[in-house]
């Protein structure tokens, strides 16, 4: 009877585990916090308004000079750990210019 009960166990198990998506929680946890920061976010705020929002600098970050001088710069931080994405903040001249959901997958 107990035998019984254990391999059932282990079966059900099995089954559950085949079907299941496994996220370490932090990551989880953080690309949460990170998504309801960036629903505040708005086109037009500036760097300085963005990173208040956000409460920490980016967790990946571009800058690079336009032709024109202009800089252009991008933060990026996770939003969506199963879905594996980021979220991109493109900022031109300083104030967001576009903020979009990026795959971490190169296609």
């Amino acid at each position: 009877m107990v035998l019984t009960r254990r391999v059932a166990t282990l079966l059900a198990s099995l089954l559950l585990a085949g079907g299941c998506v496994c996220v370490p929680l932090h990551a989880f946890r953080v690309a949460e916090q990170n998504q309801a920061h960036i629903d505040k976010l708005h086109i037009g705020q500036t760097l300085a308004e963005v990173q208040r929002i956000m409460g920490k600098p980016p967790e990946r970050r571009n800058a690079r000079l336009r032709f024109d001088g202009i800089s252009i710069e991008e933060w990026s931080y996770l939003t969506d750990y199963v879905r594996k994405q980021d979220t991109t903040i493109t900022f031109v001249g300083g104030e967001v210019d576009e903020i979009r959901a990026t795959s971490w997958e190169v296609d």
